[in-house]
């Protein structure tokens, strides 16, 4: 790790430039080991269950390898995995509750909008509509708004996992949680600056899917049943091969914003 980024750390709380810059940097250092256990863990999708526990504690794995470096007390892949395999079906179960948290949001502010537009149409009738319509835009602005900062406040549940010692599911979505506090705005920042980076391969994935169409309905024509599964197949294998690229990116901005959390509020490496 640079001795500039080591200071930086030390010295207060990371940039939102510094959070993405490091990222990359150990991103682009270990692309080889980082690309090769994103895509098993994609593969591991392929298998219900028990291969979707696999994925989720292999990108819980990666987050964990980029913490030791920005920590500056790295591990080997083996080491690491033998800390975190064991921890397999945690994983799981806190992506299943962390999910089920965003569902109850959901819920919530869906009743919440029906009941909204029930008692203004009951209140104004037809003549309030322009009163109904408003209420409903600052109601969806309210809910967004909402759910941007749960999902900032949960961004990095599966790392506390991965790392910490004695922490179960709840415990890591409560660690995430206590964490994140008061530091919404910066996690929502560096979450823009990612994407805006990570978005070329998202549209260059857009649109070889779109070409791989146009060229197998040219060759097959879209009424051939074996145009479809080829194009399954391809569609498939892109989406493993492209996800195996971005994933890696985003455990490791997790780790870094991990690492510049608990540097701040603990004292980490001080």
């Amino acid at each position: 790790m640079p001795k500039n980024l080591s200071s930086s750390i030390q010295t207060g709380p990371l940039s939102v430039g510094n959070v993405v810059s490091a990222g990359l940097r150990i991103y682009r250092d270990h692309f080889q080991s980082y690309f090769g256990l994103a895509l098993t863990a994609y593969l591991w999708l392929l298998v219900p269950i028990y291969g979707w526990a696999k994925y989720s504690a292999i990108s819980g794995l990666i987050s964990r390898l980029a913490f030791d470096e920005v920590s500056e007390n790295p591990e080997t892949v083996s080491d690491a995995r033998r800390e975190v395999n064991p921890r397999m079906w945690s994983f799981l179960e806190a992506g299943i509750l962390t999910s089920l948290i965003f569902f109850g949001v959901y819920l919530a502010g869906s009743i919440t909008m029906i009941i909204l537009v029930a008692v203004s149409a009951a209140i104004f009738g037809l003549d309030g509509r322009t009163i109904t319509n408003l209420l409903i835009v600052v109601a969806v602005i309210a809910f967004l708004i909402i759910c941007i900062r749960i999902i900032s406040r949960l961004l990095i549940v599966e790392v506390p996992l991965a790392i910490e010692n004695n922490l179960g599911a709840g415990g890591a979505v409560g660690r995430s949680w206590q964490l994140t506090k008061g530091s919404v705005g910066r996690i929502q920042w560096i979450v823009v600056v990612a994407f805006l980076i990570s978005l070329p391969i998202y549209i260059v994935s857009n649109l070889l899917s779109v070409i791989v169409q146009g060229v197998l309905t040219a060759l097959l024509g879209t009424e051939s049943s074996l145009f479809f599964l080829v194009y399954y197949i391809l569609v498939v294998a892109q989406s493993i091969g492209f996800g195996a690229l971005i994933i890696p990116f985003w455990q490791v901005i997790k780790a870094v914003i991990y690492y510049d959390l608990r540097s701040r509020k603990e004292g980490l490496g001080l």
